[in-house]
């Protein structure tokens, strides 16, 4: 289903944010607007509704009264008989403290409702003025009306408050009861307002509506660009399962997060493919060198079994089995103990050790064959302290002399150097044979690996003793490199560290 995929997710999730901030704005300015728009006509009824109610005042004057004895100011906390009457004064219609308690008088109904000819041209009708006034007596009875007034108008129905405004269709009105119970309405026709909240709520929709499609397509743009190394690392990934270990991931955008993803799972395919085209190469190499000692045996024992022979000759038949068998026990021991040390099943016993008297151990135990050869082995070997397993490291200079002796000329020389270098012990191994290629010198520590044309002394040898050294050397957390001349020689260099790195 979509929602199952992490587009739509984004998608939605952003959809949504979108909607909520956008309706939020939408409302907000919207109200806004209404509020101040709607605030500007309350405020010219405001001024038409106080006009009126001083002109009703005067006209509920009593006949030979000063008006300046009548006439105050609206509002608290005077009480001109249409505000709220002052906190000493008792409301109209009710009883009084005094020696004569009785009703009190509401004051006169107002007589007339005379308005100026500038007082009448804030009422008159039109597309720019559409004010109207109405004023009702106490009783109910229309005391004045203006002609713009809407027909049908009935009195609203009394409540307390100072000042109501409400609207009426298209028309907003605002009206007040007086103490006395005279009701004032003053109104305007607020079409051309109404019509431009509509405009505005028009241009809000269309606006939010733009952003929105506007947003979501740049949303989907972004999850789409951001999911794409995704979709490629899966593509890429199930092209790899099927056996194709070349594919890879194509990576433009190096620096983003999934980017660098990209790289670190590259990186890994990229090893995975050595790792696999090693185990092949490897596979078949450990075929055809465990193939050479069975056919011997096979031809051997075929050829005895054919006839009958001397008994010389079945000794000689045996015999070539015995070194057939042999040579086929040593690779597969070899064999063995490389996969013990690639798995890091292989036991190291970590100390602290001389390696240049492990290099002179080993020095006298070949000696023998060295003068066979007639080879002379020159050491330095001042002493030089690190840390590891004694055995194994033997193990590596053995293999590392043992090259040097067979792969030299007759009648040459091998030198053994060892000195303490930054925090590490160095052993050198050089011969004087014919030196490697330069193109050969990558695969020197491959296993299986022979340099056919400089490597000719190689009947009978594995092929594994160098990669055994590499990973010996590996485990022990240094180095091994060569160099080499052809024509010149060979040097190997080994580098431990002199004290113990934990286990990664």
């Amino acid at each position: 289903m979509f929602y199952h995929s992490i587009r739509w997710r984004l998608q939605l999730w952003h959809g949504l944010l979108l909607i909520l901030v956008l309706a939020g704005f939408g409302i907000t300015a919207y109200q806004l607007q209404r509020a101040n728009q709607f605030k500007r006509v309350d405020q010219q009824l405001q001024r038409r509704h106080a006009l009126l109610a001083n002109v009703l005042r005067r006209g509920a004057e009593p006949f030979g009264q000063p008006p300046a004895d009548r006439f105050r100011p609206l509002g608290p906390p005077q009480d001109d008989g249409f505000g709220p009457p002052p906190p000493n004064r008792p409301p109209p219609g009710e009883r009084g403290p005094g020696p004569n308690p009785g009703p009190i008088d509401p004051g006169p109904m107002p007589r007339e409702l005379h308005l100026s000819a500038q007082d009448l041209s804030l009422f008159e009708g039109g597309s720019s003025n559409a004010f109207y006034y109405a004023v009702w007596f106490r009783d109910g009875t229309v005391l004045s009306r203006s002609e713009s007034a809407p027909s049908g108008m009935s009195r609203p129905r009394p409540i307390t408050e100072m000042y109501v405004t409400r609207m009426q269709g298209t028309a907003r009105e605002m009206f007040h009861y007086t103490p006395p119970g005279e009701c004032i309405l003053v109104g305007c026709d607020a079409s051309p307002e109404i019509a431009e909240l509509r405009r505005l709520a028009g241009f809000l929709l269309g606006a939010g509506g733009g952003v929105l499609v506007f947003g979501l397509a740049g949303g989907w743009w972004l999850s789409t660009r951001a999911i794409r190394p995704i979709r490629d690392i899966s593509a890429t990934a199930a092209r790899i399962s099927t056996g194709d270990f070349s594919q890879r991931i194509p990576a433009a955008d190096t620096d983003s997060e999934l980017g660098q993803l990209a790289g670190v799972l590259n990186s890994t395919f990229a090893r995975l493919e050595a790792v696999f085209e090693q185990q092949a190469r490897f596979t078949s190499d450990a075929a055809h060198e465990l193939r050479t000692p069975v056919s011997v045996m096979l031809t051997q024992t075929q050829a005895v079994l054919t006839w009958d022979r001397p008994a010389a000759e079945y000794r000689e038949t045996v015999e070539a089995c015995q070194r057939a068998a042999q040579r086929m026990r040593r690779l597969i021991e070899s064999l063995l103990e490389l996969a013990r040390l690639d798995a890091r099943q292989e036991p190291m016993k970590r100390g602290c050790l001389d390696l240049a008297q492990t290099a002179g151990d080993c020095i006298e135990l070949l000696q023998p064959l060295a003068a066979e050869r007639k080879i002379a082995i020159r050491a330095d070997l001042p002493a030089t302290a690190c840390s590891g397993d004694a055995d194994r490291l033997a193990q590596v200079i053995t293999n590392l002399l043992t090259n040097a002796i067979h792969y030299n000329q007759e009648g040459g020389e091998v030198r053994v150097a060892a000195r303490q270098e930054d925090r590490a012990a160095i052993l050198t191994v050089t011969d004087t044979g014919s030196g490697i290629a330069a193109d050969e010198l990558p695969h020197i520590f491959e296993r299986f690996w022979r340099a056919d044309k400089s490597r000719t002394g190689a009947t009978g040898r594995t092929g594994l003793g160098l990669a055994i050294s590499k990973s010996i050397v590996d485990a022990h957390h240094g180095s091994i490199e060569v160099t080499s001349q052809p024509g010149i020689g060979t040097a190997f260099i080994i580098k431990i560290p002199t004290s113990h790195q934990p286990e990664s």
